[in-house]
């Protein structure tokens, strides 16, 4: 079947997320150009993105209020913090139990707490009250007050536990994609919160996180999840080195001699013209990159932290998780011609 002017072939999805953490880099870039340097360390903006108009509320559609515009890394207003603490009160309140006159939270998410009490909290086990009064109100008071971190720490604490609904997860993941968060779930396992500044970024990473666990390299997929943990956690230097390592992890399944070096997989692609030489040079650009900057690949020697920050993160984050997801498809393309 032909295509029509007004159809087109799918676009690969790596290339598509790589394109998009091009873009957002170069947009920072424009940006920070253009700034005074206070300005500089406001967070970043993201790049706009076409909202669903089904979506859309009948004011805002028909223009008599402005469109919701997406949220930045690092935020989590009002807003947000309510609808995540709705979505964690459907639950608890729906694993209640009355004796006498009180009422207490029952399994799964008793024993769910309890361990975010001893466990998340380090508190000691037997001080943990399991009336619901308290327990609403104290994980109430969290959410509400908590920095964002702290909030989405907990979080993924509570979808990682072994008793945690697969459902909870799914309407957490619902609730990050409404609020319009800079942040994405991967619904694992484990379940993990990543970066993404614009959907199309978001997207992507969830789409190599997909390939690379159907593909079984769990280790790639691993070393991106860390990554994203790194990032919320303010550690820049070890998420960068943590998304080259999922790189690198990919490269060993493709050729064992890249156990010391990209180089061999990147060459055995090549040779089967299965990566553009354009991809090749950007990509080996920013592997001497990470490789030479002091504190992410080697120890620092003249500097107290690398000189890296959260826009660096993010970006070789979405960058080396779809280059990993591209290059272990291409190479099963070459395999099974």
């Amino acid at each position: 079947m032909s295509l029509t002017s007004n159809q087109s072939k799918p676009r690969d999805p790596d290339l598509v997320g790589a394109e998009a953490a091009m873009r957002r880099a170069a947009f920072v870039a424009r940006r920070r150009s253009k700034m005074v340097p206070t300005d500089v360390a406001r967070s970043i903006v993201s790049d706009s993105v076409q909202l669903d108009p089904r979506k859309l509320s009948f004011s805002q559609a028909q223009g008599y209020e402005e469109l919701p515009e997406p949220l930045n890394l690092g935020e989590l207003p009002t807003e947000a913090r309510v609808q995540i603490w709705n979505a964690l009160y459907f639950w608890l309140s729906r694993s209640t139990k009355f004796y006498v006159d009180e009422k207490y939270v029952v399994d799964p998410w008793k024993s769910i707490l309890e361990r975010v009490h001893a466990v998340y909290d380090g508190n000691p086990a037997d001080e943990w009250d399991d009336r619901f009064t308290l327990v609403r109100e104290g994980m109430r008071d969290r959410i509400e007050r908590q920095a964002f971190n702290r909030v989405f720490d907990l979080i993924q604490f509570i979808m990682r536990d072994s008793q945690c609904p697969r459902d909870f997860v799914l309407h957490m993941c619902m609730v990050f994609g409404n609020c319009r968060l800079a942040y994405v779930i991967d619904s694992g396992p484990p379940p993990t919160i990543f970066p993404a500044a614009t959907t199309e970024e978001g997207e992507a990473v969830l789409s190599s996180l997909r390939a690379l666990d159907q593909g079984g390299l769990q280790g790639g997929a691993s070393h991106l999840r860390k990554s994203a943990e790194c990032i919320n956690q303010g550690d820049w230097a070890d998420s960068i080195r943590e998304s080259v390592h999922a790189v690198e992890s990919v490269a060993r399944q493709l050729d064992s001699k890249a156990s010391s070096s990209l180089a061999p997989a990147v060459r055995s692609l090549e040779k089967r013209s299965a990566l553009h030489p354009a991809l090749k040079q950007a990509w080996s650009k920013l592997y001497g990159y990470s490789s030479d900057e002091q504190g992410i690949r080697h120890a620092l020697l003249d500097r107290e932290q690398a000189s890296v920050g959260m826009d660096e993160a993010v970006f070789m984050l979405g960058a080396c998780a779809s280059f990993a997801s591209y290059l272990w498809r291409k190479h099963i393309a070459g395999s099974n011609p």
